[in-house]
């Protein structure tokens, strides 16, 4: 028996002989920091509750894990908690040197001061993240652990929670096209006739048509119908700008309203396009990469006919949207909680469409926005949903909320 054959059995046997795979970070579900959302408005201090779960409803202390890049975070001050008076806040805020910080207001509150002396913006301000995790001398109390706890340790930290300061109305991204000359980083996909440009041929119009004031457009000159069934081949939309409806900010719009005006300037909208995937919301990470999409279809309880219309959706299962299978050979499925929430954790393309007419049309849209839901309805973003589910597609053994 050779040296190389000892050599082999010695490393088999050893312990800390490796494979080389990297193993994935497991994801913690219990307990669970609660993303939430707070509105703020210009130039006051607003009060904002962070929101933990635990499987056992045992104590949880609060941490806060990163800071608002925009505006300034504090902690509640003695009079505030005592009397709910002014002011609200410490007299120093909360610091990169600090972190991660720990809440020491009993009901979990923080105070938000925005810029000063700014506007609000048409979206959100900014955001920060928290984790929680167990509260060891809530649980004890003020002695030692008895003899038959004293075995009990300290649970995981959570997975981080994400906290968004939206404006005063609540919204998390919006346009209003407001600028002279500007289509908000707006544009059109899938217009043939402008495939060359940058915006795809999106138009800017600076006046008011009636309850459209300052909005943009897009025009349908070039069709490719198909002769079998009439129906294009191609259909353009309006795209969002990455700039400010994607992103992880998107996460507390779960339970909101995505909110737009549309009005078509010619087209005969009695022959229609099918199907009319009238909004689309796309997660290029989700599914471990793979991508995940939801669709609101115009359907019978969702039609237009041309004519100016505010169009509201709700951004949850009652709404109506659909799962993209992302297989042309399997059905669209009605989008559960966990899918929904999954894909807005993490949004990487929102879509109208303006291609519903089979010929040439006009749409022009105006004010569109995302809000989150209601502050008396917070949290909204479903437990369960936060914890996770398996990677089924790659590995079961993988627990993520964006394989939901």
């Amino acid at each position: 028996m050779g040296l190389g054959w000892w050599r082999f059995l010695f490393a088999s046997s050893c312990a800390w002989a490796q494979s080389g795979e990297i193993k994935p970070t497991p994801w913690v579900q219990n307990p669970v920091a609660r993303h939430t959302a707070c509105p703020v408005a210009a130039n006051k201090p607003t009060v904002c509750t962070l929101y933990g779960a635990e499987d056992g409803n045992l104590p949880l202390e609060f941490r806060i894990n990163s800071l608002p890049k925009e505006g300034v975070l504090y902690e509640t001050s003695g009079v505030f908690r005592m009397f709910g008076s002014d002011p609200k806040h410490t007299p120093d805020p909360i610091g990169p040197h600090l972190l991660p910080f720990l809440i020491t207001d009993p009901l979990h509150r923080i105070v938000y001061v925005p810029p000063y002396n700014q506007w609000p913006p048409e979206g959100a301000w900014s955001s920060f993240t928290y984790v929680v995790q167990l509260n060891l001398t809530s649980f004890y109390g003020a002695g030692l652990p008895s003899a038959a706890t004293a075995t009990t340790t300290i649970g995981p930290i959570s997975e981080p929670g994400l906290v968004v300061f939206t404006n005063p109305e609540g919204s998390i991204a919006a346009s209003s096209f407001d600028l002279e000359a500007g289509g908000d980083g707006w544009s059109v996909s899938g217009n043939l006739a402008d495939l060359d440009t940058t915006d795809g041929g999106l138009k800017h119009h600076a006046f008011a048509w009636g309850a459209l004031n300052r909005y943009v457009y897009g025009t349908d000159e070039v069709q490719f119908l198909d002769f079998g069934s009439a129906m294009d081949r191609s259909k353009w939309y309006f795209e969002a700008p990455e700039s400010s409806f994607t992103g992880t900010s998107m996460t507390a719009a779960y339970g909101g309203t995505m909110r737009f005006t549309v009005r078509s300037l010619y087209g005969n909208f009695t022959e229609l396009n099918a199907p009319l995937d009238w909004v689309t919301i796309e997660c290029a990470a989700c599914d471990s990469g793979s991508g995940a999409r939801m669709v609101r279809f115009a359907d019978d309880y969702l039609r237009w006919d041309g004519s100016e219309r505010t169009v509201e959706l709700r951004l949850s299962p009652v709404e109506g949207w659909m799962r993209d299978p992302l297989n042309s050979a399997l059905d669209f499925t009605y989008a559960s909680e966990c899918e929904m929430a999954a894909i807005l954790s993490n949004v990487s393309r929102v879509a109208i469409l303006g291609d519903f007419t089979r010929s040439g049309e006009g749409v022009a849209i105006d004010n569109v926005a995302i809000f989150q839901p209601p502050p008396s309805k917070q949290p909204m973003y479903p437990v369960e949903c936060q914890k996770g589910c398996p990677c089924r597609r790659h590995n079961p053994d993988i627990v993520r909320p964006t394989c939901c």
